[in-house]
């Protein structure tokens, strides 16, 4: 396996645990309706993607 797979199938896990976790808690805020909790969940969403990606960028410059 080469960096490009590692670095791959890295990417897929890290995609799962960002949806299972922070996408959960907005699906459930956006269930509920709750405005205040659909702005905080989106943006830790966002947040998880971008350290996701600069995670990524950092592992790929090794």
């Amino acid at each position: 396996m080469n960096k490009r797979d590692d670095v791959s199938n890295w990417a897929i896990y890290r995609a799962q645990e960002i949806l299972q976790r922070e996408g959960m808690d907005l699906a459930k805020s956006a269930r509920s309706f709750d405005h205040n909790a659909i702005r905080e969940n989106g943006m830790l969403l966002a947040r998880a993607i971008a350290a996701s990606l600069i995670e990524a960028s950092a592992a790929m410059s090794k």
